[in-house]
């Protein structure tokens, strides 16, 4: 501001310096109650956020405990000959001897694989049976077929190829 301004500012009339002084608590008022909103506006959407965020821990934690006992537990048959492991395996996943044949064969490069033929698996006990196959056994599947059960279309029958 320059002194000129001013100079014009202290000659107003005494009505006109009124006017001036409450447009200038007026408008002080509004910035103060426009910045208190904002951040009341700011609070709230952080704060909905922070909840979010622990929804998403709440649901995604259960799935790294998991994921760190998984890998806490990663190849504990893996010093057991491969027929063995893979009995280990498959008990560990819920299918027991009575669904479950395992003969050893020979891979395609010569190399000695496993054919696994389990009966009237569930969706979980096929996922098991294949992560467990690999996670706690060390077996790869080299080749895999999933075919429905015969008379229970809600289970399926699962032929492997296994090699370490």
């Amino acid at each position: 501001m320059t002194w000129r301004f001013m100079a014009r500012l202290t000659h107003l009339s005494a009505a006109a310096q009124r006017r001036l002084w409450r447009t200038l608590i007026t408008v002080w008022a509004v910035l103060l109650l426009s910045a208190w909103a904002m951040l009341t506006v700011f609070t709230r959407l952080s704060e909905k956020a922070y909840e979010e965020a622990g929804q998403t821990y709440l649901s995604v934690a259960p799935l790294a405990a998991e994921v760190m006992d998984l890998r806490a537990s990663r190849g504990q048959f893996e010093n057991l000959a491969p027929l063995v492991a893979a009995e280990q395996a498959a008990g560990a996943a819920g299918v027991g001897g009575d669904r479950l044949r395992i003969v050893p064969g020979t891979g395609a490069q010569g190399q000695q694989s496993l054919r696994l033929h389990a009966v009237g698996l569930t969706l979980r006990e096929a996922v098991e049976l294949l992560r467990d196959l690999r996670l706690l056994a060390g077996l790869t599947t080299t080749s895999a077929g999933i075919y429905p059960t015969q008379g229970n279309e809600k289970r399926a029958d699962m032929d492997l190829v296994l090699e370490r």
